[in-house]
């Protein structure tokens, strides 16, 4: 009975101790705007608005709406400063008449809407959230009005088909770019570019599948204070599971395989440097693009746009303001 018990008990903390370790080692990567973040794990920005009612002769329905309207204001100013590609932002594509206007790229919805009484002066915080990717999102709404404006855009590929079956057993691409130096490091962009260390593109917008880019967007940028090698031999790492290693070998090995399996694994790859005026094209050496050309071949790695980049945390942001934001990955 005893025996039995332990079992369960050690089983318990061998699964919670595996699935934690899978859930956190990424991290999202969070840039910071004045009044607005963008997450370029999730693929989602954030506008938010203040409302005092001492300020709106004492009327809390007024203050609210000054809430909405700051909150409208600050995810658009967000959405400008989004970095397109090497050399344009959302802002540049406007001036530039590539685009009509940001306000009509952006598909946002109320996200939060608190009341804080804090201090003499409460007040009304109001938060709206607009997703990148998805149906709705700004990828694919730029894309479809980048079309009709610039013929350089017209030869994106047309929507393909995701296998879900396949997609949940697909390898992913991880590149990682912490080992840049400071005033090298890798700016996120809604369509980076992935060139070896001869100038050959390797990765870039118009190769890869519509479907996939609007599902998931062309890269997923994260932070991670593991080292590669953790990163793909995680969970053997953690000390319950050599735990159960020792105790249930066998159970151990399968539930590890079973779980590499269902979640997938992880080609590592390191950044040499970045490109572009705006530091969002990566580069990597020869050798790393042969083996990821294979790797697409194969599995189609890039043209499905499984693909991750680990950045710094300090990186620079739209105001030069970056913080760590614990979240699960996917």
């Amino acid at each position: 009975m005893k025996r039995t018990f332990f079992s369960v008990i050690s089983l318990f903390f061998f699964l919670t101790s595996y699935a934690w370790c899978v859930d956190t080692r990424f991290s999202s990567f969070i840039e910071h705007a004045p009044n607005g973040k963008i997450d370029w794990h999730n693929g989602y920005f954030y506008g938010i608005g203040i409302g005092y009612p001492h300020l709106n002769y004492g009327s809390k329905a007024r203050a609210l709406r000054v809430a909405q309207a700051g909150a409208l204001s600050s995810i658009l100013q967000v959405a400008s400063g989004l970095r397109v590609d090497d050399r344009h932002t959302l802002a540049d594509m406007e001036k530039e008449k590539l685009i009509i206007q940001i306000k009509g790229l952006v598909h946002y919805e109320p996200w939060e809407r608190k009341f804080i009484k804090k201090g003499d002066h409460p007040f009304f915080r109001v938060v709206y959230r607009a997703p990148m990717t998805g149906v709705e999102g700004l990828t694919q709404r730029l894309l479809n009005q980048l079309r009709t404006k610039s013929s350089s855009w017209q030869d994106i590929p047309k929507p393909g088909s995701l296998d879900i079956s396949e997609e949940k057993s697909a390898p992913w691409l991880v590149l990682d770019a912490r080992g840049l130096e400071k005033q090298s490091r890798v700016n996120p962009a809604l369509f980076p570019k992935i060139v070896t260390e001869k100038g050959e593109t390797l990765y870039e917008v118009k190769s890869v599948d519509e479907t996939a880019l609007m599902k998931r967007g062309m890269a997923r940028y994260v932070v991670s204070d593991m080292s590669q090698e953790e990163l793909v031999l995680c969970p053997a790492r953690r000390p319950l599971a050599r735990l159960m290693d020792l105790v249930f070998p066998g159970a151990a090995y399968a539930q590890e395989r079973q779980k590499r399996k269902k979640r997938g694994r992880y080609i590592i790859k390191d950044v040499q440097q970045v490109q572009g005026l705006m530091q969002t094209n990566v580069v990597i050496s020869e050798v790393d693009a042969k083996s990821i050309q294979k790797e697409d071949a194969s599995n189609q790695i890039l043209k499905k746009c499984r693909v991750i980049v680990i950045v710094s945390s300090s990186i620079g942001g739209i105001e030069g303001k970056i913080i760590k934001h614990l979240a699960l990955c996917r």
